[in-house]
């Protein structure tokens, strides 16, 4: 007891380490893409959600970045599940990023799927969710697409592992072969 008494107090007492130099920052990269997911160090896998990645070579920032992309939606989804279906959004803590044409890649790599607008259309009206709370509350990722003249266009994705992807399921097959609504995927709705 006073073993684990006193290592809680060294681990208290211990100042928060600053960012790791470039070697080892390389080898917590070179770490995160060689190792499965599932299989990844909890706190290896913190060290690499932490680290700022324009530093690395430009052939390892897409992969390392879809791996960072893939290990934090995975953890929203996780917490998604733990709320359940309904969600209250709050606006203040949410920090949505809007993806520019350059981050497709990695999305693709992460695990996202391209969906079409009247999808997340459905999306919003089915959940009563705004496209900022299907954002911070699911997996939706939207790329924004500069144009010569007018507006950007909007490409949205979704992570595969989402669970809102039920809906899309029902959206898709129009009711053909679908189940009750009794028995139907689940309920996700933001209430305001």
């Amino acid at each position: 007891m006073t073993t684990l008494i006193l290592a809680a107090g060294i681990a208290f007492s211990v100042p928060i380490a600053a960012a790791p130099d470039d070697a080892t920052a390389r080898q917590i990269v070179d770490y995160a893409l060689r190792t499965p997911t599932s299989d990844m160090d909890p706190k290896l896998a913190n060290a690499f959600l932490d680290l700022d990645l324009k530093n690395l070579p430009k052939k390892k920032q897409e992969k390392a970045l879809a791996k960072q992309l893939e290990l934090q939606t995975l953890l929203k989804i996780i917490q998604g599940k733990k709320k359940g279906g309904i969600r209250w959004p709050t606006t203040e803590d949410c920090k949505s990023k809007i993806y520019g044409p350059g981050d497709v890649g990695a999305l693709r790599l992460a695990g996202f799927v391209e969906i079409q607008e009247d999808e997340e259309s459905f999306l919003e009206e089915r959940t009563k969710c705004s496209e900022m709370e299907l954002c911070c509350e699911f997996s939706l990722s939207i790329v924004l697409t500069p144009q010569k003249k007018g507006l950007p266009t909007k490409r949205f994705f979704l992570h595969a592992n989402d669970p809102i992807n039920s809906l899309l399921a029902e959206y898709r097959n129009k009711g053909v072969g679908g189940q009750t609504k009794f028995f139907g995927g689940g309920v996700f709705s933001c209430n305001h």
